[in-house]
């Protein structure tokens, strides 16, 4: 249990300083250009296609799930309701997170961890170089911008798959999909989850950054810091879910009357 928590303890601080760091390197204009688009593209290129692969069945599933429920009780009409709830309000953030720690999170941690148990690291350190500015700073940035652009095709991709459900194999009017999709999906539902992907690529990607830069024991231990890595993002990212949700719940009143 000690062990656990001076691993938190450690974890955290590494956490304070690389976001300090981030923000320090932003307002100086010391934040490397180059290596912040290289990581975009290479956390875009790993996670963009699992994640809209990923994303097709769940909208499958919801449209499913939903329209067979709907059409027992004579709600098939609400059914955009229902998908604008949990497409946009849940499973759009949650998808794009798990894809951040899981793919893009093991990504960063094998190359850093590559890089520790090869001494780069600590050679680095030796010239001087800032590790937190130099390399973590730039991949927390290309993580939250990714987590937006990926949230938004995830959403739309889930919403439009469980629209074609809804017209061609339901065969319900795409009029009333449409209209309590749009009379219960609100901006601010989207801004949220926008948030939440934002949030829980920093949390997965800050984790994968300290087990990597603190890899030990050769290939064997990169590998375990990279399992160590995912879980605990894992675990991070389904408690923030947890306490944001009940946040947004609490300021952001409820649209309808029950």
């Amino acid at each position: 249990m000690r062990d656990l928590a001076v691993e938190a303890g450690h974890t955290l601080g590494f956490a304070l300083q690389a976001i300090g760091s981030l923000f320090v390197a932003i307002a100086r204009f010391r934040l490397s250009l180059s290596e912040t688009l290289n990581q975009t593209v290479f956390i875009g290129r790993v996670s963009t296609g699992p994640s809209l692969l990923l994303m097709i069945p769940v909208g499958v599933f919801i449209a499913v799930s939903v329209g067979e429920l709907a059409g027992r009780i004579g709600a098939g009409g609400y059914s955009g309701a229902v998908v604008a709830f949990i497409i946009v309000g849940q499973a759009s953030s949650l998808v794009c997170a798990l894809m951040m720690a899981g793919v893009a999170g093991s990504a960063i941690c094998t190359d850093l961890g590559s890089r520790k148990i090869r001494e780069e690291i600590d050679a680095m350190e030796v010239m001087g170089v800032n590790i937190l500015e130099r390399l973590v700073a730039p991949r927390i940035a290309a993580a939250i911008i990714v987590a937006l652009v990926l949230c938004s095709l995830i959403t739309v991709t889930g919403v439009g798959a469980c629209f074609l459900y809804h017209v061609y194999v339901q065969h319900l009017p795409a009029g009333s999909f449409m209209a309590t999709f749009s009379q219960y999906g609100r901006m601010s539902d989207f801004v949220m989850a926008l948030v939440k992907s934002s949030i829980f690529a920093l949390l997965a990607t800050i984790v994968a950054c300290f087990k990597g830069l603190h890899a030990r024991g050769g290939p064997s231990g990169v590998a375990d810091a990279v399992n160590e890595a995912v879980v605990i993002a894992f675990a991070l990212v389904f408690v923030f879910n947890t306490v944001l949700s009940q946040l947004y719940a609490v300021m952001v009143p409820a649209v309808g009357s029950y």
